[in-house]
């Protein structure tokens, strides 16, 4: 199994949890996990167009905010759907430049402009929270769920 995402119920807003093998698998399943929180299921995304996102955090936990908020970015304004992640790199902090002091993540995401006619919208999301947040490496007895997934992550999704 390796990489999948999880829905939970929170108190006005949804959750979502993410399990994988490795830390761009980890951002890439998150990703997938909201876009398919935002459309339906059963619309399907052509991966016509592509863009670039590159975002940094002074940890793993301000990362996965700050690239879950450029996807809703993306997609609330300027229309355009994620469909697939083609390449993802997470650079650690000493790998990156010296104006910069934290992780960043890089990304080419393949994907579509949002026609009305073809997607459905099931859920609107309005922002990324910092409440509950969690970006975690699973050591060996803490992987119970799923024996492969070796990083773990948990999002409140403001609604």
């Amino acid at each position: 199994m390796g990489m999948r995402y999880e829905v939970f119920e929170h108190t006005a807003d949804v959750g979502l949890r993410g399990f994988a093998r490795t830390l761009e698998e980890l951002f890439s399943v998150m990703a997938a996990g909201m876009t398919r929180l935002i459309v339906s299921s059963e619309t399907r995304i052509s991966c016509t167009d592509e863009i670039d996102i590159e975002v940094e955090g002074h940890d793993l936990e301000s990362l996965m905010v700050s690239w879950l908020s450029e996807l809703l970015f993306q997609i609330y304004t300027k229309g355009f759907l994620p469909g697939d992640i083609r390449s993802l790199t997470i650079r650690e902090p000493e790998e990156t430049s010296t104006e910069s002091d934290g992780y960043a993540v890089s990304a080419a995401i393949s994907g579509e402009e949002f026609r009305p006619e073809a997607h459905e919208l099931v859920l609107e999301i309005k922002g990324v929270t910092y409440h509950m947040l969690e970006v975690e490496h699973l050591a060996g007895d803490e992987q119970g769920r799923d024996d492969e997934a070796k990083w773990y992550a948990q999002v409140i999704l403001d609604i």
